[in-house]
C-alpha cells in the first residue's frame, strides 16, 4: 500500500444519513413516496443522481435542478443543526497513515464547497495531500473515474491504493479502478451490499493495515 483513499460521507463522518433525509422529505414535498431503503441504494452518488433515478424507475419527469436546490437548502439545515464528529476510529487511523507516511486523499461524490467544510470542521485538512470531488467528472461512482483521479492525482498506480468505502456503488469503483477496497458497514448508511469488497469491518477500528 502506498496510498489510502477515503469515501467522505458514511465514512469519515455520518453524513450519508441526512442526505437521505432531505432527498426524502423532497420526494414527501412533491408527491412521491419513497422509503429510505429504496434511496439508500443511490448512496455515494454525485447530485441529482436519486431525482434521475427516482424518474426513470417511475417513468416521470422531474425538474432535478430545481428539487436538488431544495435538498441543498434542507441538508444544509440539518447539518447546521447538528454537531459534527468524526466517526469512531478515524482520527486514530488518520494519525496512523500520517505517522507512516502514506499519502491520503478524500474522493467523494460530494461537492467541493462540502468537502471543504467538513475537513475544516473536523479539522483534519491537514491530513489530506488531495481533496477530489466528483462533481464535476462525468459520471458518479459505480464508475470508476473518481479514484483514477484521486491515484493520477497523488502518482500512485492504482494496484497500490486503499479504499474505504460505505456504499454498494463506491465499493464497485474501487473495485473497477483496480484497487484494494474496505468495506465498512455503516448501519446509518442503509443496507448496502458491500460483498465486491476485499474485506468488510464493522467498525473502523476493525482495519489493521500492514504499513
Amino acid at each position: 500500500m502506498e496510498a489510502f483513499l477515503f469515501d467522505m460521507d458514511g465514512v469519515i463522518v455520518d453524513t450519508q444519513q441526512y442526505h437521505s433525509q432531505a432527498l426524502q422529505q423532497v420526494f414527501t414535498e412533491v408527491g412521491i413516496s419513497v422509503s429510505l431503503e429504496e434511496l439508500s441504494q443511490y448512496a455515494g452518488t454525485k447530485r441529482g443522481a436519486s431525482f434521475r433515478g427516482i424518474a426513470a424507475r417511475r417513468g416521470l419527469t422531474l425538474p432535478v435542478e430545481q428539487l436538488s436546490a431544495r435538498k441543498d437548502v434542507i441538508f444544509n439545515t440539518i447539518i447546521a443543526h447538528t454537531q459534527l464528529q468524526p466517526i469512531e476510529g478515524i482520527p486514530e487511523l488518520l494519525a496512523k497513515l500520517q505517522a507512516a507516511g502514506i499519502p491520503m486523499a478524500i474522493a467523494s461524490s460530494s461537492s467541493d464547497a462540502f468537502i471543504a467544510y467538513i475537513v475544516d470542521c473536523l479539522h483534519i485538512r491537514s491530513f489530506f495531500t488531495a481533496l477530489l470531488s466528483g462533481e464535476n467528472l462525468p459520471e458518479s461512482k459505480p464508475d470508476p473515474a473518481i479514484y483514477q483521479l484521486a491515484a493520477r492525482t497523488l502518482g500512485i498506480v492504482p494496484e497500490q491504493c486503499v479504499v474505504l468505502e460505505d456504499a454498494a456503488l463506491g465499493v464497485q469503483a474501487a473495485k473497477a479502478a483496480g484497487m484494494y477496497c474496505i468495506g465498512y458497514q455503516n448501519p446509518h448508511s442503509g443496507r448496502q451490499n458491500l460483498s465486491k469488497a476485499d474485506e468488510i469491518v464493522a467498525s473502523i477500528r476493525e482495519i489493521h493495515l500492514t504499513i
